[in-house]
């Protein structure tokens, strides 16, 4: 059974997906920052209920801004599991609020997570999956990454990097034998999409007037909606990660949408990307998964 390694599995996504594919007989590195500190007892619990329920599932220490504990985290997945075929960046952060009134430091944290941290897990990764000419990158994204919602600038922007990485992996590594495809979840009630980072320059903010007030207003009723009985499960995400992992290399769709409110539209608008991209790959030689056309794709070929 595959060895799957989750960022950002304290909560949220991450938790449900850790525990999701652990039911399922997976091998788990569930990567969880300050597992010792502030996150011990999420990392105490996922623990706790592993061993009761006899999954293969393990906490790492895994802070995806830290390159040194990147490389520890996959080194002890491989370790653990003598390989590591699927790796989930679900690690990440929300920032809603006027985006004049972010600071620069604010923003180079969105990106640091949200994009850099991402990359670094997929980079320490890599050379092992491309050895072994087998792997799967998942990326955790965004319905936003294709649409603009006011006071989401950084967020959105964030998301549509990572989505751009994220392609450019399934270009570049798939030849190896390796896919990297894209989860673009709607908003559900989960810690990350109910905690939001809010811009610091409050001053500059006041300057708005009503406008400013405007960000408070909208999600705060979307929070309140999302918390009513009957709201959008996240356990779908969770449920569609499951099934991307199932799915044989080389079918699996580059975007795969969860959204039940806004999911039809931007499935819409992935087609119509999709249909001129794979125009772009043929124009240089290319199809998708990064075989050269006239080879079969997925074989694991050198190139």
């Amino acid at each position: 059974m595959d060895s799957v390694l989750i960022t950002g599995a304290n909560s949220g996504f991450g938790r449900l997906i850790a525990e999701t594919l652990a039911k399922k007989g997976y091998t788990v590195a569930a990567g969880i920052r300050e597992s010792a500190g502030r996150n011990a007892d999420a990392a105490r619990t996922l623990v706790g209920r592993a061993k009761e329920a006899g999954w293969r599932l393990d906490v790492v220490e895994l802070d995806v801004a830290d390159d040194t504990s990147v490389r520890g985290a996959v080194g002890r997945a491989i370790e653990r599991a003598g390989h590591l075929d699927v790796v989930v960046n679900n690690a990440g952060f929300g920032a809603m609020g006027l985006t004049e009134c972010y600071t620069d430091d604010q923003i180079r944290a969105v990106f640091e997570t949200n994009v850099l941290g991402a990359n670094r897990v997929a980079r320490a990764a890599l050379p092992h999956m491309r050895e072994r000419r087998r792997g799967l990158l998942v990326a955790i994204s965004s319905t936003l990454a294709q649409l603009a919602l006011p006071f989401s600038g950084f967020y959105t922007a964030s998301k549509r990097a990572l989505e751009a990485v994220a392609e450019m992996y399934r270009y570049e590594a798939g030849p190896f034998g390796v896919d990297s495809v894209i989860l673009e979840a709607g908003a559900f009630p989960t810690s990350a999409t109910l905690k939001n980072l809010l811009p610091a320059d409050r001053a500059r903010a006041a300057s708005y007037g009503a406008v400013g007030e405007l960000p408070d207003k909208i999600f705060g009723a979307f929070e309140e909606r999302l918390r009513r009985p009957g709201g959008p499960d996240p356990q779908v995400v969770a449920d569609a990660v499951a099934a991307l992992i199932a799915t044989p290399h080389g079918t699996r769709p580059l975007r795969t949408v969860v959204d039940a409110s806004l999911g039809a539209g931007v499935e819409a608008i992935n087609a119509i990307k999709s249909s001129v991209q794979q125009r772009l790959l043929a124009n240089i030689g290319m199809r998708d998964h990064g075989a050269p056309s006239g080879s079969s794709e997925g074989s694991g070929a050198k190139s």
